[in-house]
């Protein structure tokens, strides 16, 4: 084998890779580019707004930017409950920019700015945490399953005079091993 049919393969397992890290840089790059284009309208039209909202999604932006697996589920998750956050406090916003100024907006307001992060949180925890309570009741669920097989298993064999031999089921208990 030559090194140039060596190079060939070496460069077409590269290229998909390559492609796939040039895809989400045009998408980042797009992503920014129309955040910064809204930002600038949105900051001169309603600062208040803006603030809230450029201030208030950043924990779904950093998760963007943090997840590259398929299906961007740390994104779903963060962006949805971030958005569960913001959304009535940018309605507040719209509403108060109109006339009263930044004084009276919900940017002003800590307890706003505690419900919009304490939201997201709550999407990251989730994103961590329901995989692992997942995986905890699906092992007790077989675990008591397996234990139902088993009484159920004794029962046939004292039913039938089995002498209880090495062929019998053995219960195992699912280690958790993953925490």
């Amino acid at each position: 084998m030559s090194s140039f049919d060596t190079d060939k393969r070496y460069r077409s397992a590269v290229q998909p890779a390559s492609a796939r890290v040039r895809k989400q840089r045009l998408i980042i790059l797009a992503v920014a580019s129309a955040l910064t284009v809204g930002g600038i309208g949105l900051a001169i039209i309603a600062l208040p707004t803006f603030i809230l909202l450029y201030g208030g999604m950043l924990p779904a932006l950093v998760a963007f930017l943090v997840d590259n697996r398929p299906g961007r589920y740390l994104f779903r998750t963060v962006g949805v409950t971030n958005a569960a956050g913001i959304l009535p406090y940018v309605a507040d916003s719209i509403i108060y920019s109109t006339g009263s100024g930044m004084a009276v907006s919900p940017v002003a307001s800590i307890e706003a700015w505690l419900t919009i992060y304490g939201l997201a949180a709550g999407g990251w925890l989730m994103h961590m945490g329901f995989p692992m309570l997942t995986q905890i009741v699906f092992e007790m669920i077989l675990t008591v399953r397996m234990r139902r097989y088993q009484t159920a298993h004794d029962a046939l064999a004292k039913e039938w005079d089995l002498e209880n031999r090495s062929g019998s089921l053995a219960l195992t208990q699912p280690v958790l091993s993953r925490f």
